[in-house]
C-alpha cells in the first residue's frame, strides 16, 4: 500500500487548483490528504466538491502536514510565512514548496525565521489543462527520499524537470512566461488572417491544429529544427517569402530580447522582496 503524504496548499488560485485537483483526479493523492487554505472562501468550493479539506481560517490548518505549498503572490509570501512561523506544527519535518515566481529559497527561510527544507518550483499555466511543466530545485535540507516522492507525485500533473536554483529566474522566460509569447503569436496570426479576409471562425481551428502539429513534429522527428524549417521553405516559394520577413525584422533577436527582459524583471522582483 502506498504511503501518501499530507499536503497543505496556502492559496487557492489557478495553479493551486490545477495541482491539488489534478493530484486527486489522477488518483495520486486521496482528497482527504489535502487541505487548501484561502481567505476567499468562494475559491474553496471547487476543492470541497472533490472532497478536499478546506478552510478560510489559518488557525484551523492541520499541523501534521508534510508538504506546505506556497501558492500566493510573491509580495505576500513574507506575510504568510510569518503567520505560519507562529503556529506549533506537530510534524516538525515538513517541507515548504514554493510556487511563487522570483522568490528565492533564502527569502523563504528568512521569512519563516528558521532553517527549513524548501523546494522551489516554477510552474507553467498549461498545468490547468494537463500540459504543464514544473521546474524544481531544493536546498540541502530536503532529503533525497522527500524530493523523490515530491517529483514522482508531481509528475502526475506536469512534466517535472530538476534544475539548479541559480537558473530559477532565467527558467521563467523559458516556460513560466512563455505561454503568453505563444498566445500573442497565435493572436497575431488570427488578426493577420482576418486582414486578408479570413474570418476567425475559419482561421482559428487551422492555426491551432497547425501549431499542435508543428510541436508534434519537433517532438517526434529526429531531424534538427533547422532542417524542419528548410523542409517547408521551398526555394523562391511562399514560405521563404514569409521567413525572409522574419529574418529582416530580427525575429530571433526579438525573442531573445524578450526572454532577457523577463529574466531581468525576475531578478528585480527577487531583489525587491
Amino acid at each position: 500500500m502506498l504511503h501518501h503524504k499530507k499536503m497543505l496548499f496556502l492559496g487557492g488560485g489557478n495553479i493551486a487548483g490545477a495541482v491539488a485537483c489534478g493530484l486527486v483526479n489522477s488518483n495520486a493523492i486521496p482528497a482527504d490528504f489535502i487541505t487548501v487554505y484561502d481567505i476567499d472562501s468562494d475559491k474553496l468550493n471547487k476543492f470541497a466538491a472533490l472532497g478536499i479539506n478546506v478552510t478560510d481560517d489559518i488557525s484551523a490548518i492541520p499541523t501534521d502536514v508534510e508538504y506546505m505549498f506556497l501558492a500566493v503572490k510573491p509580495g505576500i509570501v513574507k506575510t504568510v510565512l510569518s503567520q505560519l512561523s507562529s503556529i506549533e506544527f506537530t510534524n516538525k519535518s515538513f517541507t515548504i514548496v514554493s510556487f511563487a515566481a522570483s522568490v528565492t529559497i533564502d527569502h523563504i527561510i528568512k521569512s519563516f525565521g528558521r532553517e527549513v527544507p524548501v523546494i522551489r518550483t516554477m510552474p507553467s499555466t498549461p498545468i490547468l489543462v494537463g500540459e504543464g511543466v514544473l521546474a524544481v530545485s531544493r536546498n540541502n535540507l530536503v532529503s533525497p527520499q522527500v524530493f523523490e516522492y515530491f517529483c514522482r507525485t508531481m509528475s502526475s500533473v506536469a512534466h517535472v524537470t530538476t534544475i539548479d536554483e541559480s537558473l530559477m529566474n532565467p527558467i521563467i522566460s523559458v516556460h513560466g512566461s512563455s505561454p503568453a509569447y505563444v498566445y500573442l503569436f497565435i493572436k497575431s496570426m488570427i488578426d493577420a488572417a482576418e486582414q486578408q479576409g479570413i474570418a476567425p471562425e475559419l482561421s482559428v481551428p487551422l492555426i491551432l491544429k497547425t501549431i499542435k502539429g508543428s510541436v508534434t513534429m519537433v517532438e517526434k522527428s529526429d531531424k534538427p529544427i533547422e532542417e524542419l524549417i528548410a523542409n517547408v521553405a521551398s526555394p523562391n516559394g511562399t514560405t521563404l517569402a514569409a521567413l525572409q520577413t522574419f529574418y529582416d525584422n530580427n525575429f530571433s533577436s526579438i525573442i531573445a530580447d524578450a526572454m532577457t527582459a523577463c529574466t531581468k524583471r525576475a531578478d528585480e522582483i527577487s531583489s525587491e522582496l
